[in-house]
């Protein structure tokens, strides 16, 4: 993960590579890796240094806490070989240690000062003024299972990786004839018009037979499936429970007003207008005449402001500072309709105008009395919570059911009929984690002690009954049958209709009037590219797009979209000129000397593997690694 987080500060292409070195192991091909077995105790060898099982077993299980913090649910490592997890660790290894050789042949060597400028840049070390802070370093390293000698012998590695890899981001150009031929393929844009044919507006549709009816629901029994349910008791535990019980005294609650008295407060608030120029001149002008009587919002025309930065809304004092320091100073000293400037800041010349002012305010104790004791008493209850829930997990471990822990604790059960996954229909506080977790649990058996996701409750769960999705009885389902069925028709009936209107348009015939002459809506698009810019959202189906960049000038293509078969001919193909100055020139170019160093960087991987030698134990993908420490 710190890895991770210093790639940040690095160049684009570094970052580039760093991707492709955590997340690449396809590329290699799986034979190639594992065509040569390393000895039992290491995971990877290359040129004579030897990454241990040990090493890539605690990567690995480092790997898979990162995916949990990233997700905010527990992977277990059982789940992330299942993912591939393990194969990307094994692979990100063996590509370092290539290139760890290429920099050892090198002779590359890292100073001291170089590696410390990399720590104090990064900027999850840095504190609110933006300085490295040690104490901030140390807790990171902790959180993260890192001393600081192997985290500086890390940056000391990925610096020299990063040196190894530096001609390739320098060295290499994009050829002026492939950018121009992809910019040519990626900017040309077509035209087409034809047909829409909504399945709604298709009429004569006849009403279907009970026979019709029943095939239906056999053929389509899956879109009429009831869902799983399951009936789950639970113990729920919930702080705002235990509130309830709580005291607080009106000392107690005098002390926690003034502890927080800063979030009763409302700071004061300014409206600003503003006349914002490049020059001084022009904001000396604007000030000038302002005084004079001339009306602010004149100023505009006048001095050829930006009306877009006239009005910029209410600020606080601190909002201010973002504009400069001077400029927040000035503005709330300044009265109600008062004038302040010309000021400089980074963005130009500002002449302001103190709009109104919303003055700051601080709620007393009497405004916030209900709402204080209430957060007091849930703070309290909440280390009770804990508490209570370590003794329910005490009552469960001594052989009590659910039912009994809960009336022990003089809590009364939760008892879900038929819910689904997602909780539904209970209304039962928690019921949605209720039924998450029990549709991941076995009939009978009860759940481990689980703390729900907004930390305020824990509970312990036990499916009772499971009720698996079954085909509903037609009856039951009639009407929702019935729907589906018309909707299918009409589908089929559009479906003959747009061949007929293909056939209308190879011959020739103007869309608008096919069009008009079935009752559907006709289509002439606006230019687009293969990307579909410049096309309305939803106008043609996205299946559509490749083939209508393999027609020609008046050729045809069909196909079905969401409740609609659309019909259509090329009517232009406009092809781009490729400039430097033309519009997303400079995208494709980029693009193009991203891919050419991506080649580059899998043949200098295919040389030094050549040169050094890899070997990747196999037996580290199929080792155990729940139990490593």
């Amino acid at each position: 993960m710190l890895e991770f987080m210093r790639k940040f500060a690095t160049t684009w292409f570094i970052k580039v590579f760093l991707a492709i070195l955590i997340f690449s192991f396809a590329a290699w091909g799986i034979g190639d890796v594992f065509r040569t077995r390393a000895s039992d105790t290491a995971a990877v060898s290359v040129a004579g240094t030897r990454i241990s099982m040990a090493v890539f077993q605690q990567e690995f299980a480092r790997e898979v806490d990162r995916i949990s913090n990233l997700t905010g649910q527990r992977v277990t490592q059982d789940q992330a070989r299942a993912m591939g997890v393990d194969r990307m660790v094994l692979a990100r290894l063996a590509r370092g240690a290539l290139f760890d050789a290429a920099a050892n042949d090198l002779g590359l060597l890292v100073s001291d000062a170089q590696v410390l400028q990399d720590m104090v840049q990064t900027p999850e070390f840095k504190n609110k003024a933006g300085e490295f802070d040690r104490a901030i370093f140390m807790d990171t390293l902790n959180r993260n299972g890192y001393s600081e000698d192997r985290y500086v012998a890390s940056v000391r590695r990925d610096i020299a990786r990063e040196q190894v890899l530096s001609p390739i981001a320098t060295g290499a150009a994009a050829p002026k004839g492939l950018v121009e031929r992809m910019y040519a393929h990626t900017a040309e844009s077509r035209t087409v018009s034809g047909v829409r044919i909504s399945h709604d507006a298709i009429t004569g549709v006849p009403a279907p037979s009970r026979a019709d009816l029943e095939a239906f629901h056999k053929d389509r029994s899956a879109d009429f499936m009831s869902p799983e349910t399951r009936d789950v008791t639970a113990a729920v535990l919930r702080a705002e429970d235990l509130a309830a019980g709580v005291s607080v005294s009106d000392a107690e609650l005098q002390a926690a007003y003034a502890e927080r008295e800063a979030e009763f407060v409302t700071h004061e608030k300014r409206k600003l207008l503003q006349i914002l120029v490049p020059d001084e001149a022009a904001a000396k002008k604007a000030r000038t005449l302002v005084d004079g009587g001339a009306e602010f919002v004149d100023m505009i025309t006048e001095v050829g402001a930006n009306p877009a930065m006239f009005d910029i809304g209410l600020f606080t004092r601190d909002a201010a500072e973002s504009l400069s320091p001077e400029i927040a100073q000035a503005v709330f000293a300044a009265p109600k309709g008062g004038y302040v400037g010309p000021l400089q800041s980074p963005l130009g010349w500002h002449v302001l105008q103190v709009d109104d002012i919303e003055p700051g305010n601080v709620r007393p104790l009497d405004d916030v009395r209900v709402q204080l004791t209430h957060t007091i008493k849930l703070d309290r209850a909440l280390t009770q919570l804990f508490e209570q829930s370590n003794h329910l997990d005490d009552l469960l471990g001594g052989g009590m059911t659910i039912e009994e822990a809960a009336g022990e604790l003089g809590v009364a059960p939760t008892i879900l009929k038929g819910v689904r996954a997602d909780g539904t229909p209970s209304t039962a506080p928690y019921a949605a984690e209720l039924a998450k977790a029990a549709f991941t649990m076995a009939q009978g058996q009860p759940s481990l002690m689980t703390e729900t996701e907004d930390g305020k409750a824990f509970f312990v769960a036990r499916v009772d009954t499971v009720t698996l999705p079954a085909l509903r009885p037609l009856d039951d389902v009639i009407q929702a049958v019935t729907d589906a069925w018309s909707r299918a028709k009409r589908a089929e009936t559009a479906a003959e209709l747009a061949k007929t209107v293909q056939a209308r348009l190879d011959a020739g015939e103007p869309a608008a009037a096919v069009a008009q002459s079935i009752g559907q809506q006709a289509i002439q698009t606006q230019p687009f590219t293969r990307d579909a810019k410049g096309l309305e959202q939803n106008a043609l189906p996205a299946s559509m797009l490749k083939t209508i960049f393999t027609l020609q000038p008046g050729q045809t293509a069909s196909a079905e979209g969401t409740g609609a078969h659309v019909v259509v001919r090329l009517a232009q193909v406009l092809e781009a000129t490729a400039t430097p100055a033309a519009p997303g020139y400079t995208a494709v170019e980029q693009k193009t000397l991203g891919d050419l160093r991506a080649d580059l960087l899998d043949q200098m991987t295919a040389a030094l593997e050549a040169a050094h030698g890899l070997s990747i134990n196999p037996s580290a993908l199929t080792q155990d690694g729940d139990d490593v420490q």
